[in-house]
């Protein structure tokens, strides 16, 4: 025969708030800081030797279209599904090298930046798909240029090295238009060039709209909101000597300590604040007469660069550079770019996780106490022949007959084994 303890709901209910505060706590600690979406994420690394380094930019942006039922662009858009990409470099083909010179002539005249783009790899896609109520465009332009020149003079005793980084913030604000094997020439610079060329259906009935100028008026290839939007100087960062020697081979280092100080932004935190970003949403008409709306959804610009040395920005005649020398500046060997210790550094992070291991130790002790000085009152037996009775509400075997039939006042039980 089994015999089955009844036990307090309300112990289950106190372990589950003593659970929710380490929880809650955890999350407001984390939550300080949180990333937030990009319109372009740019990553580059820049060694104390001056050799030709492949950064890269991503550039992305997405644009929707609502559409009531049995309208033009439902018609046109619904079940939707394309699908145009490439891929192709400046040494192959003469539409990225002219493109390539463009961000050249950038670089040098707006950027006033000495750095060269020796080649350019560029992939383009975007993703077209139409559901019941919505389209949705998204645009993905990745370039990763070959830069060469970018060191204005290269360290020599005392003397700290500078390298030049005006030129990672550059934009291009004209039509780029690549032609393709598959595709043909398409405009890659401007939203409503995939539209025209891919959807002409589409591009005759926003024409004219407002919409057509959602589409068409920002161009996607802009990277100049890595400084307008964050400073260099005001970029999170970190410098650590703690050197590493099998991390620097892949760098063409050969085994040499080498440090690193790392630069990132696009986070918001109370030292930051919180990362803008431009989205648009406006109605317009179509030429059917039918009321539409237009939305777009960009993230704010972020950035990571990882520079050789203890290195920290400065500005020279309005551009942005950064002096480093391979080994930490005397008298702060030990400290981050931003001043901090990093000794301190790392304390803190122990320190925090000392913390977080003394919250759960005190909750699962205080929970234990909770659980040893609840009453639950008498313990209450039920005698039970088998699992299933409690399904056809009839004992099961030879011994059914005598079983006691249930009251419909006794309290509700909860039960375990």
């Amino acid at each position: 025969m089994l015999r089955f303890i009844t036990i307090s709901e309300g112990i289950f209910s106190v372990t589950k708030r003593l659970l929710i505060v380490p929880v809650l706590t955890a999350l407001l600690v984390i939550g300080t800081v949180s990333p937030i979406w990009a319109t372009v994420n740019f990553n580059g690394y820049l060694p104390l030797g001056g050799n030709p380094i492949n950064p890269s930019y991503d550039f992305e942006k997405s644009f929707y279209i609502n559409y009531p039922p049995g309208s033009k662009l439902q018609s046109l858009l619904q079940n939707k599904n394309l699908t145009v990409s490439f891929t192709d470099d400046a040494n192959a083909n003469p539409d990225i090298k002219a493109f390539m010179q463009q961000i050249n002539t950038d670089i040098a005249t707006k950027e006033h930046s000495a750095a060269i783009l020796t080649n350019l790899l560029v992939n383009y896609k975007v993703d077209v798909n139409g559901y019941s109520d919505h389209a949705s465009f998204d645009y993905k332009i990745v370039l990763t240029p070959t830069v060469t020149n970018y060191v204005l003079n290269t360290a020599s005793g005392d003397i700290p090295e500078t390298i030049d980084a005006s030129w990672i913030a550059f934009s291009v604000n004209s039509p780029v238009k690549i032609t393709t094997n598959q595709y043909g020439p398409i405009e890659i610079n401007s939203p409503i060039g995939i539209i025209q060329s891919q959807l002409p259906d589409v591009y005759n009935e926003i024409k004219g709209t407002d919409a057509a100028q959602v589409f068409q008026s920002p161009y996607l290839i802009d990277a100049t909101g890595l400084y307008t939007q964050q400073p260099l100087n005001k970029w999170d960062s970190l410098f650590d000597p703690a050197y590493t020697l099998a991390e620097t081979a892949g760098y063409g280092y050969q085994g040499q300590k080498v440090a690193v100080t790392t630069y990132s932004s696009g986070l918001s935190g109370l030292v930051t604040g919180s990362a803008t970003v431009n989205n648009i949403d406006k109605d317009f008409t179509g030429s059917d007469g039918t009321k539409y709306h237009v939305s777009t959804k960009e993230q704010a610009n972020a950035g990571t660069i990882n520079v050789d040395g203890h290195a920290n920005p400065n500005q020279v005649q309005g551009g942005w550079t950064f002096v480093t020398t391979a080994q930490a500046a005397a008298g702060i060997s030990n400290t981050t770019a931003g001043g901090t210790s990093t000794t301190m550094v790392y304390a803190m992070a122990g320190f925090a996780a000392v913390i977080a291991a003394g919250i759960f130790w005190w909750s699962n002790k205080k929970m234990k106490q909770v659980v040893r000085e609840i009453d639950t009152g008498p313990v209450e037996y039920e005698t039970r022949q088998h699992w299933a009775d409690r399904f056809d509400g009839q004992p099961s075997g030879a011994m059914g007959s005598d079983s006691q039939q249930s009251n419909p006042e006794d309290k509700t039980k909860r039960s375990a084994i």
